[in-house]
């Protein structure tokens, strides 16, 4: 077999795997979601600060492209990345290993098939927009200037996009949550530039090229361009409409796209020459990294198998005078302190001393800090650092094939409430120096708030999972509430109080019915496990 026609199997093999999970059925539900959000009579686009244009099928595939893109180039990582995870967890990539496939062969395939999971999403979000226009367009119909802006600036970025996840499934400190901020925050740092310069063309996303065009067909001033000129809103106010025919697609637009590729390939050749071939010993790269975040995990994991192999081959005879004696079953469900402490433990286990020395410098930083600073950047910073802990939630028996023994235990719901109190334990204990100056600040509604807000966050992962069975999931949410609500200041979404009209809004109570309904869907997922 040819190493093209092998890269290709192994593409289809994983394209194939994913349409078959039920979680991916929600992706075609979503994007006609957003699809129609943006093609609605109540959403604009505005250029410029003052321009929109008539709503053709150019224009709402200019519209859809722009935001379609920038959802995907954002949060397509966490949609596609997980294969070479799940091969190294399921014991797969031994065979991988001693099967004849190179290294490159392997890699590459598994990039094809995150490109076609995504080229996939992005012929759907297509459709959807041909749906839009049927509905709420006006004009002949073009296909090509609706679906040409998908196809020569969304796709490129995919392909970005998937060798970023192969690249962070190569990398051993890059495999956890580590590899998801990076991604989500180095993602918004670049479609940020992206859009701020209006002379950067070759941006990863392409906004400048429809931006440019749109600009040139409204005549208007390009200099006039503030950061906030490109702008989706549903109240335009008074603008001037314009016809936009679509991008003109020359070579200058075209050759726009080729540092968006070359990135990807240059990734991509990265992520080869990182790759271990699932080796449970280190490689240079992953001891350098191993070296500079104190990370002796593959050392640990080397150790544990070495000792299991030498303890297969001994053999033992069960010493003869061990008292057997019955246990009898706690008569309730609600955790006890030895169970609490466990689970607490459990999510503890394995954060290197510089994530214990970041809390505690947090909770000290919120004993000293102002109060308005200790609520708008403290607290987002000590909750942060909590998001390796709670994306594990709901997914810890399924990773670690446990279910069979802790859902066949006498309470396990039980067992279910001492992971949450453990979540919550580590989002008050973050936030306990910014507690205490809310405290004797006598700042009781924000102190509130915040309560309410440590009882949200490990709802939300232990809810997204139980039914999802991935921790990416959550990692995705809670970023994108983190930085959209705290940091941002969008009040509604802003689950920790960090800013006063969060408060006066009524926020915190949106958020404490999102808990409880949260924990109710936890306890039904954990019901349907058990019974399965």
């Amino acid at each position: 077999m040819s190493a093209v026609r092998a890269a290709v199997h192994v593409a289809l093999a994983d394209l194939r795997q994913r349409l078959r999970s039920p979680r991916y059925l929600v992706v075609p539900l979503l994007i006609a979601w957003v699809a129609q959000t943006l093609t609605s009579e109540t959403t604009h686009l505005v250029v410029a600060g003052e321009y929109t244009g008539i709503r053709n099928a150019a224009w709402f595939g200019g519209m859809v492209a722009t935001m379609g893109t920038f959802l995907l180039f954002v949060f397509g990582f966490a949609l596609v990345r997980g294969a070479v995870t799940r091969d190294r967890e399921t014991r797969v990539g031994e065979l991988v290993a001693t099967s004849p496939v190179r290294d490159a062969t392997y890699l590459v395939g598994r990039w094809l098939g995150y490109i076609a999971l995504l080229s996939l999403v992005t012929a759907l979000l297509v459709l959807a927009t041909v749906g839009g226009y049927a509905l709420h367009g006006t004009g002949t119909f073009d296909l090509w200037a609706l679906a040409s802006p998908f196809v020569f600036l969304t796709l490129p970025a995919m392909a970005l996009v998937a060798a970023a996840a192969v690249l962070a499934e190569t990398v051993r400190p890059l495999r956890g949550t580590l590899g998801s901020v990076c991604y989500f925050f180095g993602a918004i740092a670049l479609f940020t530039a992206a859009s701020l310069a209006t002379s950067l063309t070759y941006g990863p996303t392409g906004l400048a090229v429809i931006r440019n065009s749109m600009v040139r067909a409204a005549s208007a001033d390009p200099t006039a361009f503030e950061s906030r000129s490109f702008a989706f809103t549903d109240d335009p106010g008074s603008v001037t409409t314009f016809v936009w025919q679509g991008v003109d697609w020359g070579l200058t637009e075209l050759l726009s796209r080729a540092p968006t590729l070359a990135a990807a390939g240059l990734t991509l050749a990265v992520a080869i020459v990182a790759f271990d071939r699932f080796e449970p010993s280190p490689g240079l790269t992953d001891r350098l990294a191993g070296v500079l975040t104190d990370d002796d995990s593959s050392q640990d994991d080397a150790a544990s198998a070495s000792d299991a192999t030498e303890a297969g081959h001994r053999y033992t005879t069960p010493p003869s005078d061990v008292d057997l004696t019955s246990v009898t079953p706690a008569s309730s469900g609600v955790p006890n302190l030895r169970v609490l402490t466990a689970e607490l433990r459990l999510a503890l286990r394995g954060r290197r001393w510089w994530w214990y020395l970041a809390v505690g410098s947090c909770v000290v930083g919120g004993l000293l800090a102002p109060i308005d600073a200790a609520r708008g950047l403290v607290l987002p910073g000590a909750w942060l650092l909590g998001l390796p802990v709670w994306s594990e939630l709901g997914v810890r028996e399924q990773r670690y094939r446990t279910a069979e023994l802790v859902f066949t235990a006498p309470h396990p719901h039980g067992q279910l409430a001492a992971v949450y109190l453990g979540g919550v334990a580590v989002a008050i204990v973050a936030a306990g120096g910014v507690l205490v100056t809310l405290a004797t600040s006598g700042a009781l509604a924000a102190l509130g708030a915040v309560l309410v807000g440590a009882l949200f966050v490990p709802a939300l992962g232990l809810a997204s999972g139980i039914w999802l069975g991935t921790p990416r999931a959550f990692e995705v949410v809670f970023l994108t509430l983190w930085y959209l609500g705290p940091m941002n200041a969008v009040y509604t979404l802003d689950f920790v109080g960090a800013h006063p009209e969060t408060i006066a809004r009524g926020t915190p109570l949106g958020v404490a019915a999102a808990a409880v309904m949260l924990l109710i869907a936890a306890v039904i997922g954990r019901s349907r496990q058990i019974g399965q």
